[in-house]
């Protein structure tokens, strides 16, 4: 017999029990569906991170704090820049950053908000881009100006009334601190909002508004208000990110008159960290998946092993009429193999399907690699022999005789 008639009679002992059939594969379809549709998110959320820090570059430097509660002696604040500047000059752009909690309130309408006060070129640091106005420049850090900015989906919520986002521009809006203290701020720009995944979860009408003001402002109104988050900096040449990290360390530590309070944290050292973090995730959602194909290979030793018994007498009447061994076992082998593979083709294209609707509403483009996608299908393919080898032995190794006397 050869292998297409094997295939033939394979194909039809299935189609003759089309529901256990299906249900024997389902198994393996949920198996690959759930490899590609795991790979094909990591993959994507790893290729959007990589994305995001392209966008800000690899080359910038973040000097923060060791410990959470530090001596107040010891806090970063703005006159430590300097210190910063002069030991690293070869440093293209330096941001600040404080962030503080409060309110803002436009007419009756309130709403809490994340207060970020920055310096000048925070910019460069946060893939910050305007829709409208101007962002934070060195005057109004200087001057301590009462400035702020908010974004597209705060202005399209609080100023239904306005036809053009322009006019918002110089409007006042009210900022009210944990402490009951009001303040007036005049917009001077608008931010656009974005379509990505974090900026959907932000774009939320229950989540705190984020809004930006000049640094010196934020440290005017709040108490206690000039510790520093971060020191951020960047720096032209990628492989000097750990020399020069070091060095604004020593100096600022130096300065204190203490060792062992801040840390120099890369872009290439965090967007690695998250890496990892993504991998491990995958991998052991990966390892679930895998499990889920191994019970459905279980799964089809078991329905092939009730084959071999309701069908014990035709198989010795094939032997009867002169079917070799290996006839027997590749038949078995073969309908294996052809649910499996049926099972894994199915498991693909609602992988890929269910990868791009997932992708679509976490905001993110969807990556199916082609390698995973032949991996996948092959892999199955393997299962099906794997598991198809002891069912295939036990019905090779029935006494024809004795099948033949089987009812």
């Amino acid at each position: 017999m050869n292998f297409s008639e094997s295939f033939k009679q394979a194909f039809d002992s299935l189609r003759a029990n089309k529901l256990r059939s299906i249900l024997t594969m389902l198994g393996i379809v949920m198996g690959v569906f759930s490899v590609i549709t795991i790979m094909a998110i990591g993959s994507a959320a790893e290729s959007y991170m990589n994305s995001q820090f392209e966008k800000i570059g690899a080359n910038t430097i973040s000097i923060t704090y060791k410990a959470r509660n530090i001596d107040q002696r010891d806090w970063l604040r703005l006159e430590d820049m300097d210190t910063v500047k002069k030991a690293a000059p070869e440093i293209k752009n330096i941001a600040t950053v404080i962030q503080k909690m409060g309110s803002v309130r436009i007419d009756s309408k309130t709403r809490d908000a994340v207060v970020l006060g920055v310096s000048s070129q925070y910019k460069s640091f946060d893939l910050i881009e305007m829709a409208e106005g101007r962002f934070i420049n060195e005057f109004d850090v200087s001057a301590v100006s009462r400035v702020i900015i908010v974004d597209e989906f705060f202005v399209q919520k609080y100023f239904k009334n306005v036809r053009d986002q322009k006019d918002v521009i110089g409007e006042t809006i009210v900022l009210k601190t944990p402490s009951g203290a009001s303040t007036n701020l005049k917009i001077i720009g608008i931010k656009k909002s974005g379509d990505d995944l974090f900026q959907s979860m932000l774009n939320n009408e229950h989540a705190p508004v984020i809004v930006y003001m000049p640094v010196t402002a934020v440290q005017s109104i709040y108490p206690n208000g000039d510790k520093l988050e971060a020191i951020s900096v960047s720096v032209v040449d990628k492989k000097k990110l750990r020399e020069v990290g070091n060095r604004i360390v020593e100096a600022l530590e130096m300065k204190k008159g203490k060792t062992d309070i801040y840390m120099a944290q890369n872009s290439a050292d965090i967007q690695k960290a998250i890496s990892d973090v993504l991998g491990v995730i995958s991998s052991v959602l990966l390892v679930i998946a895998v499990i889920t194909l191994i019970v459905g290979g279980i799964g089809i030793v078991n329905i092939l092993l009730v084959s071999v018994t309701e069908r014990i007498r035709e198989i010795g009447i094939r032997k009867a009429l002169g079917a070799q061994r290996k006839d027997i076992v590749l038949q078995f082998i073969t309908e294996s193999i052809i649910m499996t593979g049926l099972s894994g083709m199915v498991g693909i294209i609602l992988g890929i399907v269910a990868g791009s609707i997932i992708s679509a509403l976490i905001k993110l483009p969807p990556i199916v690699d082609l390698k995973v996608i032949l991996l996948s299908f092959f892999g199955s393919v393997a299962l099906g022999l794997i598991f198809g080898v002891y069912p295939a032995k036990r019905a090779a190794d029935l006494d024809p005789i004795e099948s033949l006397r089987y009812e």
